[in-house]
């Protein structure tokens, strides 16, 4: 496809990388739609990613591959930006975390701060574990690790400015896939009767 080949064309020549080797790297993922290509590409050409360098990858979710925005893409922007002046992270103490998460051995909470030399009060996001926690093998395995990135990925997003459908995380995705799972159950139940869905869902297990 033409389209294609200019994409990765511009893409290899903003990243300094050879054309092929990012045509290999693409024919790793050969489900993925020329629609998700291309908007890889522009993303990785928009902000500088290097997918060779994992700065920008592919995630699989319930409404097909997506584009998105590692961690390592992420700290890349933060670093690289003229107004960074700097970020600090905190999070809940000990006795909090054992009190108020259900995740006993994470934090309850993280926060980042991230200031700016064009902005007089800095930018400051709050994530609580309990509400942004999944099912995701990387949340059950290293739940501290993950609310970092996560504190970190939506204080960046606020301080500049780069918006959800340019890279959401794969947890975003999953959860929304859960989300969604649970809204069409509830509305079921609701349209069929509390003792009718019930019925229904024996007969299912």
């Amino acid at each position: 496809m033409q389209t294609l080949t200019k994409s990765i064309e511009k893409t290899a020549q903003v990243l300094a990388l050879d054309p092929e080797e990012l045509q290999l790297w693409l024919e790793q993922y050969p489900n993925l739609t020329p629609y998700t290509q291309i908007q890889l590409l522009r993303m990785a050409t928009k902000y500088q990613l290097d997918p060779l360098s994992d700065e920008i990858g592919v995630m699989e979710t319930h409404e097909g591959y997506q584009a998105f925005i590692t961690i390592d893409g992420w700290v890349k922007l933060i670093n690289s930006h003229e107004q960074y002046a700097g970020m600090s992270l905190k999070e809940a103490p000990i006795e909090e975390s054992m009190e108020n998460s259900s995740d006993k051995e994470a934090p309850a909470w993280m926060e980042c701060t991230i200031y700016r030399h064009d902005r007089i009060l800095p930018i400051v996001v709050k994530e609580y574990l309990d509400e942004v926690k999944t099912d995701h093998p990387s949340w059950q395995q290293m739940p501290r690790r993950m609310l970092r990135h996560r504190v970190i990925q939506q204080c960046a997003r606020l301080a500049f400015g780069i918006s959800q459908s340019d890279g959401s995380s794969p947890s975003d995705n999953i959860r929304a896939k859960t989300i969604s799972k649970e809204k069409t159950i509830t509305s079921t139940s609701r349209k069929l009767g509390s003792d009718k869905f019930k019925e229904l869902l024996s007969q299912t297990k």
